[in-house]
């Protein structure tokens, strides 16, 4: 596999208890790497569709992984991801909601259960979400983004993982 085909793998963490995060994490490092960046946890203010499932006063904040992958193993990972969700469930419904993806240098990518006009079918249930992308120094989203990426409150943290992922990426053209 050649550097161009490598992405940044990162996930989109939502909570309410603190235990289940800190307990989520270990979870997370085991299955995918270490984490090389962890952002700020904010409020989840802009929608209540998780509510009824996971409770109110949510949490949402962005996490990227050391290790880069190919992009093609986005609908694995989501699979992965539930399997740590499904390990907290409780009265079947979630704790954690783990939205696991991928930056590239153009675009941030979340893997989701859920097909609709603008998501791309991977395998085994699993479409590819393209929420955000870069233009002139900046993330930009799409019209059809989830309301707190178009609020751009994870943009400096995104900023940040793209910079750790161009760092990861000259270190492998210099090898």
């Amino acid at each position: 596999m050649n550097d161009l085909e490598q992405v940044k793998q990162l996930a989109a963490i939502l909570y309410q208890q603190e235990e289940e995060l800190k307990a989520a994490i270990p979870l997370l490092e085991s299955t995918f790497s270490g984490i090389d960046f962890s952002g700020d946890f904010f409020p989840f203010i802009e929608t209540d569709y998780y509510e009824e499932e996971m409770g109110a006063e949510l949490k949402r904040g962005i996490i990227s992984f050391e290790k880069l992958v190919h992009p093609g193993e986005l609908a694995g990972s989501k699979l992965a991801a539930k399997g740590i969700e499904d390990g907290f469930r409780q009265q079947g419904n979630r704790q954690v909601n783990i939205d696991i993806g991928y930056m590239d240098m153009f675009k941030v990518v979340l893997a989701s259960f859920k097909g609709r006009s603008n998501k791309i079918y991977l395998s085994d249930g699993i479409w590819a979400d393209p929420i955000l992308f870069f233009e002139q120094g900046e993330y930009k989203t799409f019209n059809w983004g989830f309301p707190d990426f178009k609020s751009g409150i994870y943009n400096a943290d995104f900023k940040k993982i793209r910079s750790l992922y161009k760092q990861q990426l000259k270190a492998l053209r210099s090898t």
